[in-house]
């Protein structure tokens, strides 16, 4: 098969439909498909991460109309022989996958609400939760909902790796690819009380605005904080974590695929109900989002995991359970399966 991918990034979205499209293209490449990318990135160190996938990524002009950048898509597509377009995209609509689709293309839908109708041949929402959404779509279209379908890059899936600490010596805080309102800064300024052998790994992402006011923050401080930009290596990070501090995004699952406590603080509107659904399943403590931020609660938050061992490990094994790590190989098995 060929396989297009219409996905973005960017300081407002983040890099997680990214992230999570590159991991599905790794199955699909692993059994011998083609996969190209269209996308509208700037950042010359996320187009060099997406060519390391052995993917072919065609760049699209950020002021590109819908209509335009779907005349794009299709044009490309006709003249590589795509079967099927995979989109993972907020601002594209019912009326450009309904085009897609009448101009003779497979579409797989990733999203992350049901606030639109689908014309896709499947729908697919990792999320989880999803299962009880109410979805508008064709009769024809097929679902693929929930943590089960989790789309996880491979050089993450080594779990099996990790040691287990009784007590918490390394905590990780992360909120994404970008961050707006500097809620990094906020958070290691409420952890400065902690115990002071507890190391900090702070990870900021391309689209980081405010990263000199961190380093600035880390000098004048005595806390261990250890500044990571965009990693390239998340897995060494994970194996070392023993408890995390991130926002409502991706991560959230990569953090219960590897077992680690998590506490989340929400920094947009479409996290809230993973959040949610997360900490009903005790696989992580929501504490809103981040203008709703209670500095006692937060700490208190964190004292508690700190020290209570045996709810770390509870946190720990619910996590486990909910990503497996097979998410993209059940994608792939049903696209072959498709008819």
């Amino acid at each position: 098969m060929n396989v297009a991918f219409r996905v973005d990034a960017s300081p407002k979205i983040g890099v997680g439909h990214l992230m999570r499209c590159l991991a599905l293209s790794e199955e699909l490449s692993r059994r011998g498909n083609r996969c190209y990318f269209l996308s509208k990135i700037d950042d010359n160190n996320l187009l060099t991460n997406i060519k390391n996938f052995r993917v072919d990524c065609q760049k699209i002009k950020t002021n590109t109309t819908l209509k335009g950048d779907l005349n794009t898509l299709l044009n490309f597509s006709k003249k590589h022989d795509i079967d099927w377009i995979i989109t993972d995209h907020y601002g594209i609509d019912a009326t450009y996958v309904k085009e897609i689709k009448q101009h003779g293309f497979h579409v797989l839908s990733v999203d992350d609400t049901a606030q639109m109708h689908y014309f896709s041949d499947i729908l697919l929402n990792q999320n989880i939760g999803a299962e009880c959404f109410d979805f508008s779509a064709e009769k024809y279209t097929k679902y693929l909902l929930g943590p089960k379908y989790i789309m996880m890059r491979d050089k993450l899936l080594k779990r099996s790796n990790k040691i287990k600490n009784n007590e918490v010596k390394k905590i990780l805080v992360t909120v994404g690819g970008s961050d707006l309102d500097n809620l990094i800064l906020k958070i290691l300024k409420l952890l400065e009380p902690i115990n002071k052998n507890i190391e900090i790994f702070t990870i900021i992402g391309p689209f980081h605005q405010s990263h000199q006011d961190i380093k600035k923050y880390i000098c004048e401080t005595e806390q261990k904080i250890k500044l990571l930009e965009s990693p390239e290596n998340m897995t060494d990070i994970y194996l070392e974590s023993d408890m995390a501090i991130s926002a409502g995004g991706s991560t959230c699952y990569e953090l219960a695929y590897f077992g680690i406590p998590n506490i989340i603080i929400t920094i947009a509107d479409n996290q809230i109900r993973v959040a949610e659904e997360l900490n009903k399943k005790k696989v992580s403590t929501y504490l809103g989002k981040r203008n709703e931020l209670i500095e006692d609660q937060f700490k208190n938050t964190v004292d508690e995991l700190i020290f209570d061992y045996d709810l770390r490990k509870n946190m720990s094994q619910n996590g486990r359970k909910l990503v497996d790590g097979k998410g993209k190989e059940r994608i792939v098995d049903f696209l072959e399966r498709f008819n």
